[in-house]
C-alpha cells in the first residue's frame, strides 16, 4: 500500500509539473490564441521610442478608433521629458490634412479634474488635466465606433 501512495504522489507531481510548465509559456499561449482566433482587435500598445508608449484601440471593422498618449514624452535631449514632445509627436502622427477642418474648442472642469477638447472633422483631441497638470492625451476618431473594453 505504501508503494501505491508513492506512485500516486509521483504521478501527481508530474501532472502539476507539466501544468505549471504549460502556464509559463505565455508567448506560445498568445501565439496559439492568435492562430486560432486571429489578431487582437480591441487594443494594442506600441513602443514609439524608449520612454513613449502609445495605446491604440480598434473598432469592430479593424480601423483605429482611439489613440492614447502619456502626458509627457522623451525630448531631443537625453533624459528630458516634456509635454511639447507629445505635442510634436501628435502633430507628426495626425497632420492637419488627416484631422480635417477645426470645428470647435471647449473645456470642462469638475473640481480638480478638467479636459480641454479640440474637435476637428475627423478626430477629437482631448487633453486631460488633474490640478492643472496634464495627465494624458487622447485622439478619438469621430467616424469610428470603439468596441467596449473588457473589465480590467
Amino acid at each position: 500500500m505504501h508503494a501505491r501512495l508513492k506512485l500516486r504522489l509521483v504521478a501527481t507531481f508530474i501532472a502539476f509539473g507539466v501544468s505549471a510548465f504549460a502556464q509559463t509559456d505565455w508567448a506560445g499561449f498568445a501565439a496559439a490564441l492568435r492562430s486560432k482566433y486571429g489578431p487582437p482587435l480591441l487594443r494594442e500598445t506600441f513602443t514609439v521610442k524608449p520612454g513613449l508608449e502609445m495605446v491604440v484601440d480598434y473598432a469592430a471593422n479593424g480601423n483605429v478608433c482611439k489613440i492614447q498618449l502619456p502626458p509627457m514624452g522623451p525630448d531631443n535631449q537625453p533624459g528630458v521629458q516634456s509635454g511639447q514632445a507629445i505635442d510634436n509627436f501628435l502633430a507628426e502622427l495626425l497632420p492637419m490634412a488627416m484631422r480635417g477642418k477645426e470645428q470647435r474648442r471647449s473645456a470642462m472642469m469638475t473640481g480638480l479634474a478638467s479636459v480641454s477638447l479640440v474637435e476637428y472633422e475627423n478626430v477629437t483631441i482631448a487633453e486631460n488635466f488633474q490640478a492643472g497638470t496634464r495627465t494624458g492625451v487622447t485622439a478619438t476618431f469621430t467616424k469610428e465606433q470603439c468596441r467596449d473594453q473588457p473589465a480590467q
